[in-house]
């Protein structure tokens, strides 16, 4: 038995047609084909890491993320998520889909998070130091007011440590503190 492919042999997708002639002792030969068929029904992987982004204002953060699909036939292809990278995503956890295809038409779908957090602190400066007379035990005066900016609160808390009853003599520190 001789055929045109030999067993074994690699495919391309798609239909191949392949023939085969059997000769006995006395040279009678026969002859039969069959039709090779490869079809590629295997789906895309794609690769989505979850993302955590820290906020740059009061509204979230515009998030870039990296999605790549891969399938073995067609090697890398392209993915379309939802929302798009480069987007601007609000506080908390936001669910992104995407999808990609292959030129068979094979589908793969996942999903992954983006979290966008706050976990900067707000800045302070301190007022500058203040200095008053004593008007007896414990002496009222300003305290001053610090300034305090934050990336997404406009209106930070702002907290002191100074005593509520007045200053004792001497120096006393005030602490401040933002959040």
């Amino acid at each position: 038995l001789t055929c045109d492919s030999l067993p074994g042999s690699s495919f391309p997708i798609g239909s191949t047609p392949v023939s085969c002639n059997a000769t006995d002792h006395a040279g009678n030969v026969a002859h039969a084909s069959f039709t090779v068929t490869v079809s590629d029904t295997a789906q895309p992987t794609i690769t989505a890491p979850p993302v955590t982004a820290e906020a740059t204002s009061p509204n979230g953060a515009t998030v870039t993320y990296a999605v790549s699909a891969t399938d073995p036939v067609d090697g890398t292809i392209p993915v379309t998520c939802t929302p798009a990278s480069g987007t601007l995503f609000g506080f908390g956890i936001t669910n992104v889909n995407c999808n990609a295809h292959d030129a068979a038409g094979n589908t793969a779908t996942t999903s992954f998070v983006v979290t966008v957090q706050d976990t900067t602190a707000p800045t302070i400066t301190a007022p500058a130091a203040i200095s008053m007379h004593s008007t007896g035990p414990r002496t009222t005066g300003a305290r001053g007011t610090p300034t305090v900016t934050d990336i997404v609160d406009p209106n930070p808390t702002v907290t002191n440590n100074a005593p509520s009853g007045g200053f004792p003599g001497g120096t006393t520190t005030v602490t401040w503190t933002a959040k």
